[in-house]
């Protein structure tokens, strides 16, 4: 007997002998279902819904390793016992079918991968079971994510530190809610903070997620409630945002200064309201969209309250001298403003699923096709925006995608333009400003001959042009030039290559964690760019290692230990140790870190494109 039949013979034997009981099954047939004449095709008369803990526990620990694998079968029953696996009726009300409906493959598919989207759930599974022409049985076949999470990160940049310590219950009673404590202190970030989320509020599909606490300077907040297109095949979205944030704009320093950082105090608060709606066919879908936003930005102390700092020690800053205020000014520019957003794209876009990408050992599904969005933004009202006092302002955005596959290789690309057309108060003069701009392009490779090897190549480019806000990029970092610290080589573009060779491990232990080994090398180089402290970097390289885990065993997500020197004369006289993620991922997705908090408010284009919807 072949895998992929013994697949469906266990199953349908489990489900002769369970069909009596209401445990397994989520709901009886209504009497409005439809008939299989109306169907053209079956129905589905039962949906069985297996949601497994973290780990099997395999009974058999004989061998020559059998103390390795006892240990490691008590170790798992361990982590099953102190975890609470996600409730059925969560999974049920996920799914895009119920008893008494039509049998799509469509929704069968989009549903499973609607489960692998949950940050809890590791992996997903449905499949029917045709019981005759007219009937099919669904199984859902999930296994869950270790949720009960501490995290403490270290960090060899200038020293070691700890640059956040949280503890997060991710799946909290089974129903998928986050509850989530830490303190994260890494440069001029210290937050203190609390965050809570929910992706079922009010029993709906809506998400709603809600956080707040200290920062170095003040205090941070931000709610949302975020109605996501479900799946392919949903037509409606919606977003509601509110955030506010007081703290520091950290600029990295030039080459040679007598201190590393400027810091600059800035107060953010931003709202905006989108609703999206999709027509078409899965596969070929166009969005339309409308939102309005509303943004202030004040920098009510300056110029007093710009500080210098020597060293890294952002606890301890000095008053700046006049030149440094002077170099920040530009970006010193308060508004006050709302805008009425309409939003347009095309989606063409399918999922397949891969193993052993991103993940060591585990699947994730790969968006491949093409995708247009635009949104166009109009102030309204009275707007205020320094220097040119009551000014009136466009602005838009482009994001294009693009992906492909072959047997053995993926390519994702992305590119994010946008910028703001400035109509000064009363004056005939138009100016372009707050030009940003970001662009990747991921090749992955798995060789049929070495299938544990993933060849990974990434390129990305971010930059700013006439920028009002605080802005800089810097070459080096976790996601730069790897073996240079966050602080070095500052820059108004960049540009930066990655290979990496992905190595998945085997041994004993492999049904409790994956675990893998990375060599890679980096090169980019900078430019000016006209921001505060830019410098020409030319070309700079890097090469490390590092050790890849994911816990437990086909996690989607992978913890990193990488060790970077720069290639240089002298290149260890720099060594970074770093304990992070990966700086090239297609789960993370597109988009520059540091741009992104440089970026004005953004009318829910994620949500409306429809990278990370479920």
């Amino acid at each position: 007997m072949t895998g992929a039949s013994l697949r469906l013979t266990m199953p349908a034997m489990l489900v002769c002998a369970v069909a009596g009981t209401h445990s397994r099954v989520s709901a009886q047939e209504p009497p409005d279902s439809f008939s299989e004449a109306e169907c053209g095709g079956p129905v589905i008369s039962h949906v069985f819904v297996d949601n497994h803990s973290i780990y099997a526990v395999p009974t058999d620990s004989s061998g020559s390793d059998g103390w390795v694998r006892s240990a490691a079968a008590k170790a798992r029953v361990i982590a099953n016992r102190a975890h609470r696996r996600t409730r059925r009726s969560f999974i049920e009300a996920e799914l895009l079918f119920a008893v008494g409906d039509c049998y799509d493959s469509l929704l069968i598919d989009e549903s499973a991968r609607i489960l692998r989207l949950l940050p809890f759930i590791a992996d997903a599974d449905i499949y029917p079971i045709h019981i005759n022409g007219d009937e099919v049985h669904v199984v859902v076949d999930t296994r869950d994510d270790w949720t009960l999470k501490l995290d403490v990160r270290p960090e060899f940049d200038n020293g070691l530190k700890i640059t956040r310590v949280g503890f997060t219950e991710e799946n909290l009673g089974g129903t998928g809610t986050l509850l989530g404590f830490y303190l994260v202190e890494r440069d001029e970030r210290r937050d203190l903070g609390l965050e809570l989320s929910t992706p079922r509020f009010v029993g709906t599909r809506a998400d709603a997620r809600i956080g707040g606490g200290r920062t170095r300077t003040g205090i941070f907040f931000h709610e949302s409630i975020t109605y996501p297109f479900v799946g392919e095949v949903g037509q409606w979205a919606f977003v509601e945002s509110y955030s506010l944030r007081e703290d520091l704009f950290r600029y990295a320093a030039a080459t040679g200064s007598p201190f590393t950082n400027v810091s600059l105090p800035v107060q953010v608060r931003r709202a905006a309201t989108t609703l999206g709606r999709r027509f078409g066919t899965p596969g070929n879908l166009t969005v339309l969209g409308a939102g309005v936003s509303w943004e202030d930005v004040r920098f009510e102390d300056f110029p007093g309250d710009v500080t210098v700092i020597t060293g890294f020690d952002f606890s301890n800053p000095d008053p700046a001298d006049s030149a440094t205020v002077e170099s920040v000014r530009r970006h010193v520019n308060p508004r006050r403003m709302a805008r009425l957003h309409l939003v347009a794209g095309k989606r063409n876009v399918q999922f397949i699923r891969r193993r052993g990408l991103d993940a060591i050992r585990g699947e994730q599904d790969i968006r491949v096709g093409t995708q247009a969005l635009v949104t166009i933004g109009t102030t309204v009202g009275n707007p205020t925006a320094a220097p040119e006092n009551r000014s009136h302002e466009l602005q838009g955005t482009v994001s294009l995608f693009g992906g492909a596959a072959g047997e053995s290789w993926i390519f994702n690309s992305e590119l994010t333009i946008e910028a703001a057309r400035l109509f000064a108060g009363g004056n005939s003069e138009r100016t372009f400003r707050d030009i940003l701009g970001e662009v990747g392009a991921y090749f992955y490779w798995q060789p049929p001959a070495t299938p544990d090897h993933t060849f990974v190549v990434g390129v990305s480019g971010a930059g700013g042009w006439n920028t009002s806000l605080p802005f800089q990029l810097t070459l080096g970092g976790p996601f730069g030039v790897r073996g240079y610290d966050r602080e070095e080589l500052p820059a108004g573009q960049r540009v930066v290559a990655h290979f990496e060779d992905r190595i998945a491990l085997s041994g004993p232990l492999r049904d409790l964690f994956d675990l893998g080994l990375t060599l890679f090398v980096d090169a980019g180089a900078g430019w000016h760019g006209a921001v505060p402290f830019g410098a020409d970097s030319g070309l700079k390289g890097t090469a490390g290692a590092g050790l890849r885990m994911g816990f437990p065993a086909g996690a989607r997500r992978v913890v990193r230990m990488d060790v970077a020197v720069p290639m240089r004369e002298s290149p260890f006289s720099s060594l970074q140790f770093r304990i992070g993620y990966d700086a090239v991922s297609l789960l993370s997705g597109f988009g520059d870190r540091q741009v992104r908090r440089s970026r004005g408010v953004n009318p829910a284009s994620a949500i409306l494109g429809g990278q990370f919807n479920r």
